[in-house]
C-alpha cells in the first residue's frame, strides 16, 4: 500500500455550525417571540451547553421581550442526528436554531429544513472574520449560506513516545504513507506484547466515528474522488473507496487492531481517549485533536505524540501512490 497520508493531519474540517431552520421564528413554541435552539450534550461535551446558555442571557438582555429555548439533547452522535430528524419532520416540534456538523448541512438543505442566512451575515461585520474554509463549509451546493460555523477540528495520528522507545521507533515519527503506518504497528506487535499496536475506529455502533473519523480519512489518501462536482453524481466504484477497506481488513487480520469485541462496541471512543491511550495500552491512533482535554493532567506521566502530516493548510490534500 503506497497510499500517502493527506495533508492536514489527514483531514481538517469544521466541527459543528449553528444553522437556522425553515420556518424559524416561531418553531414548535408557536410564539414569534421565543427562539428555540436544540444541540447535542453528552459526557464531558460541556462546550457547547455553556455556550448556549451565555448566548440565551445575552441574547435575552439584549433583546426585551424575547425568549430563548434551550433544548439540550443527551445521547451520542447517531442518537442526536435520529432526534434531529424527527424534530424536523413537523414544523410542531422543529427547532429555529440548531447544531450539527457541516457534513450534515446538504442533506438537511435538500429536505427542506435549513433556511439560507444570507441576508443575515451579509450585514454582519464579525462575518469577514471567517476564513473562506470556514464560510464553505456552511454553504450549500446552491451557493447560499445556512450556517456559522462554531468552531474547527483536525485529525491526526496520535502516539504513545514510550512505547515507541520500547519498539525501538522514533520519538519524531513521521510517516508518509499507508505502507509507513503498516511498517510501525507490525514492529510494536512484535516488540510490545500486550498492547494494541494500531486503532482506526470501524463498525457500524461506532457512527460517525467509523465513517467521518476512520473511513473517510483514508480516504484522504487516495486519489480516487466518490463525488463528482461537475455531474452532481457518485462515483461507484471506487478503487480509493476499497483500497480504503483493504487497509482497514489488513489491521484487524493481521491483529494490529484493537479487537473485534472493542472495535464494535459503542463506548470505544470513550475507553480509546480515557483508558487505552493515557494508560499505555494503545500505540497509534487516529483520532481528533480534541483528545487532550481528556488527557488533563495525564496518568502516570505519560507521553504522547502526535503526527500532522502535510503543510497544515489545505482540508483536501492531493494523493498519490
Amino acid at each position: 500500500m503506497g497510499r500517502r497520508l493527506a495533508a492536514a493531519a489527514m483531514a481538517a474540517g469544521i466541527a459543528a455550525v449553528a444553522v437556522t431552520t425553515a420556518g424559524c421564528g416561531d418553531g414548535g413554541s408557536g410564539d414569534a417571540n421565543t427562539i428555540k435552539i436544540a444541540y447535542q450534550k453528552f459526557g464531558n461535551f460541556i462546550q457547547g451547553d455553556a455556550l448556549f446558555k451565555k448566548v440565551k442571557t445575552q441574547f435575552e438582555a439584549a433583546n426585551p421581550g424575547k425568549k430563548v429555548t434551550l433544548v439540550p439533547i443527551q445521547g451520542n452522535d447517531a442518537d442526536y442526528k435520529t432526534k434531529l430528524a424527527l424534530m424536523q419532520r413537523s414544523a410542531a416540534t422543529a427547532p429555529d436554531v440548531l447544531y450539527e456538523d457541516t457534513f450534515t448541512i446538504n442533506s438537511d438543505i435538500q429536505a427542506g429544513y435549513l433556511a439560507p442566512l444570507d441576508s443575515y451575515v451579509n450585514k454582519w461585520a464579525d462575518w469577514s472574520q471567517f476564513l473562506p474554509a470556514s464560510k464553505g463549509s456552511a454553504t450549500g451546493t446552491d451557493g447560499k449560506v445556512y450556517g456559522v460555523p462554531m468552531g474547527t477540528d483536525t485529525r491526526a495520528l496520535w502516539f504513545n513516545k514510550q512505547i515507541f522507545a520500547k519498539a525501538g521507533l522514533p520519538a519524531d515519527w513521521q510517516p508518509k504513507t499507508w505502507a509507513d503506518i503498516l511498517a510501525a504497528a507490525r514492529t510494536i506487535k512484535a516488540k510490545v506484547p500486550g498492547v494494541i499496536p494500531l486503532n482506526v475506529y470501524v463498525g457500524k455502533a461506532g457512527g460517525e466515528q467509523s465513517s467521518m473519523q476512520g473511513h473517510e480519512m483514508l480516504l484522504y489518501g487516495t486519489a480516487n474522488k466518490l463525488y463528482d462536482d461537475k455531474t452532481k453524481k457518485w462515483i461507484a466504484p471506487s478503487k480509493g473507496f476499497t483500497d480504503a477497506l483493504n487497509f482497514e481488513k489488513t489491521i484487524y487480520s493481521e491483529g494490529l487492531a484493537p479487537s473485534p469485541q472493542q472495535a464494535l462496541s459503542p463506548s470505544i471512543g470513550t475507553q480509546v481517549g480515557g483508558q487505552l491511550l493515557p494508560q499505555g495500552k494503545l500505540a497509534i491512533d487516529l483520532d481528533g485533536s480534541w483528545m487532550p482535554q481528556t488527557w488533563l493532567p495525564l496518568p502516570t506521566g505519560r507521553t504522547l505524540g502526535a503526527v500532522v502530516a502535510g503543510d497544515g493548510q489545505r482540508g483536501d490534500a492531493d494523493a498519490e501512490r
